[in-house]
């Protein structure tokens, strides 16, 4: 994956969860799992925050021999 590409994938989580109460599928008053969507959905890309932060990290250390810095 290229440099630039990477730096992307953090950005995902976020204008999910900024864009979360103007989505209508999940502002809505319908029960997810038991729980409201709203709550489900922002626990969900909250989870998936981690993740693409740790796809940054690894793709930080590709170029100088997976030592990071």
């Amino acid at each position: 994956m290229k440099r630039g590409a990477v730096l992307l994938v953090p950005l995902l989580p976020v204008v999910a969860l900024l864009a979360s109460v103007w989505l209508p599928f999940v502002n809505t008053t319908r029960l997810w799992f038991g729980v409201p969507s709203l709550f489900v959905w922002i626990s969900v890309w909250v989870m998936l925050i981690p993740p693409a932060l740790a796809v940054v990290e690894w793709g930080r250390g590709e170029g100088d021999g997976g030592e990071g810095r």
